[in-house]
């Protein structure tokens, strides 16, 4: 079977596919490269590289070659990720529960569209995948067609005929009791000063861990956001308590001068890579001993929600929500980061009802 290959490099990580025989599949690699050199998160990468080895072993089960893709195999590669057995011993219809998640085949299965896509481009690829699995779809604000609609593009929409239709997940938040306790916890000043940030700015965890020290602004209790995921959340202003920008001042005094020479804020404490820049690794690794410490189940994406959940329940407008998460639009803001507790909930029910004049019938 393949396997998906872990390498240092500069102080991160890399991951290389390779086949039984221990080789690099290329076609795999050139596009990884390809991601890497346009500046993909390193855990990106990996995910990748995973998913696209689960599709060379697809490959391998079915006995088929990458270049023979076309719309029948993706869509038996599909029923392959809700029943992986081999197709000689039990019919892909034969299997009533899915092994993944219908988000999880969504995303190996768009990963495959776009390494198909990018071999499409540069040539080494005859079909277009991306456009034989895509179909137009007009939509009307009212009921009729406008008029001089043959002119416009404005409500014509694009959708992948080969989708899983997911369920709608609950986002977990962490209660203000289960803060308590995790911050309870006897931590090194480091991981406090890493859970008080993430917390008190809902900053992503790939932001946290490109903050340099001239980004604190200690006077003005602030953090500038300069590298992020999406063009709105590039350099974007940021605020914590006092509390937190004095337990920075001591982690910088006491800790950051003494056992590192980098700019990063945030850098390894042991093992190999000791002073080096704190990877997406270490600060799984720290969030997965709390999770063991602590007895709860929470990410470090977690902190992102019950950020902005805490903040418009106590007033702050989504407008000026959506400037400090970092998004381009306030329905991500107010759809996907804004989550009512059960107490925020009853709270506004109670409102509601003592507003009831209750005239008599």
């Amino acid at each position: 079977m393949n396997q998906v290959i872990k390498i240092p490099y500069e102080g991160e990580s890399r991951w290389i596919v390779v086949d039984k025989h221990q080789q690099m599949i290329k076609p795999i690699m050139k596009y990884i490269k390809y991601l890497d050199q346009i500046g993909r998160a390193a855990n990106t990468l990996k995910s990748y590289a995973y998913q696209l080895k689960i599709y060379w072993d697809f490959l391998m089960d079915i006995q088929q070659n990458y270049e023979s893709m076309d719309l029948n195999l993706l869509a038996k590669f599909m029923a392959w990720l809700r029943n992986p057995l081999p197709v000689d011993k039990v019919s892909y219809m034969q299997s009533t529960t899915a092994k993944r998640r219908e988000r999880t085949i969504n995303l190996m299965v768009q990963c495959v569209i776009n390494f198909y896509d990018y071999l499409h481009r540069i040539g080494e690829f005859e079909k277009n995948i991306k456009v034989a699995l895509t179909k137009q779809i007009k939509r009307f604000r009212h009921s009729y067609r406008p008029f001089l609609d043959h002119t416009s593009q404005n409500h014509t929409l694009r959708k992948n005929i080969l989708k899983v239709k997911e369920p709608r997940r609950a986002i977990k938040t962490l209660t203000k009791q289960q803060l308590l306790y995790i911050e309870s916890q006897d931590l090194h000043i480091r991981d406090q000063l890493i859970i008080r940030i993430l917390l008190e700015t809902g900053i992503r965890a790939s932001e946290l861990l490109r903050l340099e020290l001239d980004d604190f602004d200690i006077g003005n209790k602030s953090i500038l956001i300069r590298v992020s995921k999406t063009k709105a959340g590039e350099n974007r202003l940021v605020y914590i308590t006092a509390e937190t920008m004095n337990l920075f001042q001591n982690y910088l005094l006491d800790f950051h001068c003494i056992h590192t020479w980098i700019d990063r804020v945030f850098f390894n404490r042991s093992g190999k890579y000791k002073g080096e820049a704190m990877t997406y690794e270490s600060l799984q690794a720290l969030i997965k001993r709390l999770n063991k410490r602590t007895g709860l189940s929470f990410t470090a994406h977690m902190f992102r929600h019950t950020c902005a959940t805490q903040l418009y329940e106590r007033g702050m407008s989504i407008a000026a929500l959506r400037k400090l998460i970092g998004h381009a639009h306030i329905q991500t803001t107010l759809h996907m980061y804004v989550h009512p507790s059960e107490d925020q909930i009853r709270s506004d029910w109670q409102q509601a009802m003592s507003n009831d004049p209750k005239e008599p019938l």
